[in-house]
Formats: C-alpha cells, structure tokens, sequence
C-alpha cells in the first residue's frame, strides 16, 4: 500500500478522524461553526437557490429541501479533494478517490449525521434570506408577494408564521418590515460605533508607530547629517502640512538629541537673517524656538523615557484594536433577529415550519 493510499485509509478510518483531518474539526463548538459556514454557501448555492433561498423563490410553494443533503455530500466531499489536491494527489488518484462506494457511502453517513443534529442552522439561514427579502423594499408597499405568502399562507400552503399550538406572530406585512428596519437600523449603529472607534485606534496605533521610529531614527542621525539639512527643507516641514513625508521628517527632527538639535537652531537662525520675504522670517523664527525646546527636554532619558511610554501604549492599543475588530466581525456576523424580540420569535416559528413542510 502507497503512502498516499494509506493517509486516504487513515481519513476514513473513522468519522472523528475525517472531521479533523478533512474539516479541522475537534468539537461541537468547531462543528457549528463548519456547519454555519456551509448553510450559507447552500443557500446561496445557484443550483439550490430557487428551492432554498427566499431572495430567488417566486413562491412559498417552490419550497424544496430534498438536494439539501446530497448537496452536503457534495461540499463534504470537495473539501476532501480539495485537502488531497494539496497533497499533490495525482489526477486519477482523486477521481479513484472521489468514485469510490464506500468512500462516498462514509460522507453520505457523515452528513446524515451533520443535518440530523444541525439541520436547525440551516434552516435559520434559510429564514435570514426571508429578512433579507423584506430588506429589499424600500416601503411596506413594496414587499414581494412571496413575503405576503409567508405571512397569509399561499394556495397550497398555510402561513409560516404560525406557532406551534400558539397562534400567529405577524398578520400585517407592515409590521414585518418595520421590525426588519429597525433591526437592521440598531445593527448599523452599533456597527458605526465600532467603525469610528476602530478608526480612531489605527490612528493613534499609526501614530505611536510613527513616532517610535521617529526616535530611533533621530538618535542615529549623525553631526552630518544634520549640517546638510537646508533652511528649504526646515521651512517646507513647518509649513506644508499636508505632505506625509515632510511630516514623517519633521516627527524625525523633533527628537533629535538635545546635544545635535543646536545644528538645526544655527541653520534656521541663519536663515532668518538671510531670507528677504517677511512670512518666512516669523517661520525661520518659530523653527529656530522649536530647535531650542529641543535643547532643553530631549535628554538621552527623556528619549528613553517616551520611547518606552510610546511602545508601551502601543501595545495596550494594538491589542484593543485586535478586541474591537473581533467584536465588530462577530456584531456584523449576528444575526437581524438578535436586534428584535419579535423577529426572533418570527424565526423560532419558521425553522419550526420548514422542518415540517
């Protein structure tokens, strides 16, 4: 038996081991997580679509679960080949792989297993693409007939609103799509808080890092180096404010060690004597004041001491920033029925119905 014909043996050797090697799966929670992210690729699957997904249904009635499980089987399946793909599996091994009876018996059992314990996910996903329909219209007088027919029923089909032994959530298509509204509004201003929260971080995270460097940079800078700094250069990072280079430089020269900054005091003094045009005197003057607070508080300790106070708040920062797009992803990934008691209601009362149809 070849090394691959072995791992092959190996993967099918048991469903726990096709589920790490094949899914990276190691628990329920990762399960979940696997199954969720398939449903929406069934759903919005375009062979499956028109029998699956509110947003491409004409009708209640074209409602149609039966492909969902050999869809499944499918999508198992491609997984595997994909991962053997990458292990530089020859052509006709995968398609040996792929016909095998037994093989696709063992993913057929697999996702009977998988839809038997999670089939409520899909079915969720199934009734986001609802919220999504409703979503669509800009007024309650546009909704699409098929919203009408979830909520009155069609000819063949009675509403899918109704609860288990509990009567009817929704009666009027109004109320339907001002729910969804104000879910997905409450939705887009807690994800707008984030959004400017998160800005203001990769600011200031931008920043720090600027600033840092800037530091390094300028204790390296040598006598030399700042002789041939020009009046021209000083004069453009004071005054043009909007060029990031200049303002990358001019960072970089207002951490210049104390005992060098008296090089870039001289250049600008010198130049304020010199120069003809009145605006860049009071300029000149105001670089060669800067130069001279240099002089005074950029001490080898102070350095040191903002360096690390910089990388310190740098890491607080950058650790709140990986916090808050966490957060954000996980706020954009939930659902609109966690925004509304009654949308999940609403939900609750359809997976229950179309499990059941």
């Amino acid at each position: 038996m070849t090394k691959s014909q072995t791992y092959v043996k190996h993967i099918f050797s048991d469903k726990l081991v096709f589920e790490k090697e094949v899914l990276h799966v190691n628990c329920d929670e990762d399960r979940k997580e696997v199954m969720t992210l398939i449903c929406k690729d069934i759903c919005t699957d375009k062979k499956l679509a028109g029998e699956v997904n509110f947003l491409k249904i004409h009708s209640i009635d074209d409602l149609n679960f039966e492909k969902v499980k050999i869809t499944l089987v499918q999508v198992l399946l491609s997984e595997l080949l994909s991962l053997l793909y990458e292990k530089r599996y020859t052509k006709v091994e995968l398609e040996s792989i792929k016909k095998d009876k037994t093989h696709q018996k063992f993913i057929y059992e697999l996702a009977s297993i998988y839809l038997r314990r999670f089939s409520s996910l899909f079915y969720k996903e199934v009734v986001n693409s609802f919220f999504d329909l409703i979503a669509t219209a800009n007024k309650p007088e546009t909704l699409s007939p098929v919203v009408l027919e979830v909520i009155h029923g069609s000819e063949n089909r009675k509403t899918l609103l109704e609860q288990h032994g509990s009567g009817q959530i929704l009666y009027k298509p109004e109320q339907a799509w001002m729910r969804v509204k104000q879910a997905r509004d409450d939705k887009s201003r807690k994800v707008q808080v984030y959004q400017i929260e998160i800005v203001k971080l990769v600011r200031r995270v931008d920043e720090l890092k600027l600033n840092i460097s800037a530091i390094v940079a300028a204790r390296a800078l040598s006598i030399q180096d700042l002789k041939k700094v020009t009046p021209k250069l000083l004069l453009d990072m004071f005054t043009e404010d909007d060029d990031i280079q200049l303002h990358t430089k001019k960072t970089m020269f207002s951490y210049v060690p104390a005992s060098k900054a008296n090089i870039l005091v001289q250049t600008a003094s010198k130049a304020l004597v010199e120069t003809k045009v009145i605006r860049e005197k009071q300029d000149y003057k105001q670089i060669s004041e800067f130069f001279k607070r240099c002089q005074k508080t950029n001490t080898d300790k102070y350095l040191l001491e903002k360096f690390d106070e910089f990388k310190h708040e740098l890491e607080l920062k950058s650790a709140t920033y990986r916090d808050k797009r966490l957060k954000l992803q996980t706020l954009r990934n939930r659902p609109l029925d966690s925004f509304d008691m009654t949308l999940k209601k609403v939900k609750e009362a359809m997976v229950y119905n179309l499990q059941h149809l």
